[in-house]
């Protein structure tokens, strides 16, 4: 037996049911408060898995900008090494120049050809007498 009852504009056919809520057009079952639908599930299934794809790729993200600063940081430390050993060598060529100039047998050339300096003969030596 088919009823029909009209009802401001709609109809109402008691063996299907009303529309669903947020949904017009679509006849279903009435649901209780505590029953979720296999259409509900899937739903949320979906939400779920493109929850953890976006955590996932934030992750990655993450990650990646990580590495790349860790990259950046090896390459800054392995230029200051270089450096280093570079001021090291120059700092051991300066080194080998400051023995060669204060030499004492340069230091003797330049006072006697460049500067006309002599050693004192016997007679300009001043004897000193120690006082007791």
């Amino acid at each position: 037996m088919l009823l029909v009852a009209k009802r401001k504009g709609s109809f109402h056919f008691p063996e299907q049911g009303f529309p669903e809520k947020g949904r017009p057009g679509i006849e279903g079952k009435k649901r209780s408060v505590g029953e979720v639908s296999g259409r509900d599930i899937v739903q949320w299934n979906g939400l779920l898995f493109c929850g953890l794809l976006l955590c996932l790729l934030l992750i990655s993200v993450g990650l990646i900008s990580q590495y790349g600063q860790v990259v950046a940081i090896k390459l800054q430390i392995y230029q200051v090494q270089r450096e280093i050993t570079e001021l090291q060598v120059g700092i051991e060529q300066l080194q080998i120049e400051v023995n060669r100039l204060s030499s004492l047998e340069r230091i003797e050339a330049i006072a006697k050809n460049d500067l006309g300096l002599q050693y004192p003969e016997k007679r300009q030596w001043l004897h000193l007498a120690r006082g007791e």
